[in-house]
């Protein structure tokens, strides 16, 4: 009975640790960045089509594209079947999330 409340106490200690190593990080464009008149430096919805943009001209069909914890996180249809991925913002190679 110890043994199996030790083992059950270890997974639930365990567990946001492996979720969080599952977790994309890229370093894309800070937000909340004011400029020198006070003003945000980038808007995300512009930097989202921008970046929605650029990966289908790079022929990949991304829709509803938008920044998440610095990447560019988009829905990908491709062969009859719709994908979320996830790309750096800088170089657009596709970020694991495992």
């Amino acid at each position: 009975m110890r043994k199996l409340v030790a083992m059950g106490a270890l997974a639930l200690f365990l567990s946001p640790a492996t979720a969080a190593l599952a977790v994309p990080m890229c370093d894309g464009p800070d937000f909340s960045e004011l400029d020198s008149s006070g003003h945000y430096r980038y808007s995300e919805p512009d930097e989202s089509a921008f970046a929605e943009q650029r990966l289908n001209a790079m022929g990949i069909d991304a829709s509803s594209t938008r920044f998440w914890n610095g990447c560019i996180q988009t829905f990908v249809r491709e062969n009859g079947h719709t994908t979320m991925r996830f790309y750096d913002p800088d170089t657009l190679r596709e970020v694991p999330v495992n």
